[in-house]
């Protein structure tokens, strides 16, 4: 025992030191081994497309997200042109040879400066496939030209022509596809009470209908048969019963009772000789009449002295007696009675 003691003091003379040694042989071989297993992540695989045509002061590219999409994914595409700051660009028509795709939204940057007296203009779009299989996109057509040139003077650039792939979402082999087999037709069960419902109001209907027909024939049995046509002096002889009715002599309404029985005789002309009289002026009217052969001319004399009478009350401030107002009112009537068609009728 005390020659191995002897030994083990003589190879670590120092314990403690000798320990902390080990730990740390420990730890550098663990660190090695960590460096190894932790390698740095590659990077991200670009799938798009980008091309660059230059000419002269001006460069474009065209740069696409994807070379390679699925129907149901979405394709971005940019057009980018560097040009010197002295040149005016104009930039394809919008879609222009982007007509197989549906264009989901685009945009159009304004001018950025860049380094070396450069000016960088963009345009993106973000386009969707309608069908599977393989799309071209034609190159589109970039004019530049200097400040102050006139546009035919321009110059052209083209964008490269790329191609894109989009992939049906179905399996390449249909036959691999299994359909279900078509159910049978499932039979409705048979509900009477939409019949029943159906027969129920077809006959309260008719019902109805038949109650109101009967009821309209007792109506025209009960109701006297009618002349429809009512002649002229018919109407102007119940005019004159409302008047007397009203009585406005007695109330002191003597310029409202020759205003109305003027009127009456005016209608009474218009509806028996066809002479539009209401709106015309008692010297306008007497004067149609002496042109009118159809007027008889045995009345032109009651008329003209009916008229005028009512005239001086009406717009004169003429106050008339008693037997002034009867004997207007019965030159009226007479009037009435002399022109009438047929057989006169006693008022």
């Amino acid at each position: 025992m005390r020659l191995l003691r002897t030994i083990s003091l003589k190879i670590f003379p120092y314990p403690l030191f000798s320990v902390t040694l080990l730990l740390a042989a420990v730890c550098l071989a663990f660190t090695a081994s960590c460096k190894k297993d932790t390698a740095p992540p590659e990077k991200e695989k670009d799938t798009g497309i980008h091309q660059t045509v230059e000419r002269g002061p001006a460069a474009v590219s065209l740069d696409v997200d994807k070379k390679e999409i699925t129907i149901a994914e979405r394709l971005n595409l940019s057009i980018n042109i560097t040009v010197d700051e002295d040149y005016e660009v104009n930039l394809p028509a919008f879609g222009e040879k982007l007509e197989q795709f549906g264009i989901v939204d685009y945009h159009t940057s304004q001018p950025v400066l860049t380094e070396n007296n450069k000016k960088r203009i963009s345009r993106s779009y973000v386009l969707e496939p309608f069908l599977s299989g393989e799309y071209t996109i034609s190159p589109m057509k970039i004019k530049f030209f200097k400040k102050g040139d006139q546009e035919d003077q321009a110059h052209e650039i083209e964008t490269p022509e790329v191609k894109v792939t989009v992939k049906s979402l179905l399996p390449e082999d249909m036959k691999e596809v299994k359909l279900n087999e078509i159910k049978p037709p499932v039979a409705v069960p048979r509900s009477y009470k939409v019949w029943l419902w159906s027969g129920a109001i077809a006959v309260v209907c008719i019902g109805v209908a038949a109650a109101l027909i009967i009821i309209m024939r007792r109506r025209k049995k009960d109701i006297p048969t009618l002349d429809a046509k009512i002649l002229p002096h018919q109407l102007a002889y119940e005019e004159l019963r409302r008047l007397v009715a009203e009585d406005l002599p007695e109330k002191g309404e003597i310029k409202l009772f020759y205003q109305h029985i003027s009127g009456i005789i005016r209608r009474y002309i218009e509806n028996r000789f066809g002479i539009h009289a209401p709106e015309q002026t008692t010297e306008e009217f007497l004067a149609g009449l002496e042109s009118d052969r159809s007027f008889p001319s045995q009345h032109k004399a009651l008329l003209n002295t009916f008229l005028r009478h009512c005239d001086l009350v009406k717009f004169a401030e003429y106050q008339p007696q008693a037997e002034d107002i009867q004997m207007t009112f019965d030159s009226c009537k007479a009037f009435i009675e002399g022109t009438a068609e047929g057989v006169s009728h006693a008022f």
